[in-house]
């Protein structure tokens, strides 16, 4: 998990290398290949090699589409590729690859290895990435549309946070406080944020944050 300009990102297709091999006779080796390719990605997410990441998950994709490969390496690969992508500031494309990636999900067929609880995750990054991508109208609907459908959902914390940044801009400032700190008290961790701590004081103050200077992480 990761917070970037205060709303709250999940990625889905972090591989580790001995499971790769374990199941190198077993499946293609287009799969194989590509899930090489995602461990290769996020190896550079976590040095914020965004650019080089970014070409990974291209690669990987590329292989991961082919015949043979279980589906939900594809949209995995989709969804973080589109996290790749918010990083470089790229959040329209970013909303078009998160589409995608839930219409992966969304098919009838081939997706027998599928865990509801990722398309849940997908879901509440597509609401982070529609803040991310200015449309404040939409991801306050969706979110709230989220955070109403499954009260008991372990995730909600972090909606409430990435809701708590839609509602600071759209300049609701007495609800984004409010939100804010329900996070918080839910995740204490949260509150070292130094992001929050702009973004908080922003808000009780009635005012928008420095934006273009808000700390990421």
């Amino acid at each position: 998990m990761e917070i970037h300009q205060l709303v709250y990102v999940e990625w889905l297709s972090q591989e580790r290398e001995k499971y790769i091999w374990q199941d190198v006779y077993e499946h293609s080796w287009d799969e194989i290949i590509g899930r090489v390719y995602l461990l290769k990605a996020h190896e550079s997410v976590e040095q914020s090699r965004y650019q080089d990441a970014l070409a990974d998950f291209e690669q990987a994709l590329l292989l991961l589409a082919k015949d043979g490969v279980r589906r939900s390496y594809y949209a995995h690969a989709l969804a973080d590729k589109a996290l790749a992508q918010c990083f470089l500031a790229q959040y329209d494309a970013a909303l078009a690859t998160i589409d995608q990636a839930l219409a992966v999900a969304d098919e009838p067929h081939g997706w027998n290895d599928w865990n509801d609880c990722d398309r849940d995750l997908m879901r509440n990054n597509r609401c982070a990435i529609l803040v991310l991508a200015g449309a404040f109208s939409e991801a306050l609907n969706m979110l709230c549309a989220e955070l109403e459908q499954d009260p008991e959902n372990s995730y909600h914390s972090y909606l409430r946070f990435t809701l708590a940044t839609c509602l600071l801009h759209l300049e609701r400032y007495h609800e984004a406080v409010v939100a804010y700190e329900q996070a918080v008290a839910e995740e204490s961790w949260l509150k070292v944020d130094a992001g929050l701590t702009v973004a908080l004081t922003a808000a009780r103050q009635g005012q928008q944050p420095d934006w273009a200077n808000l700390s990421s992480n």
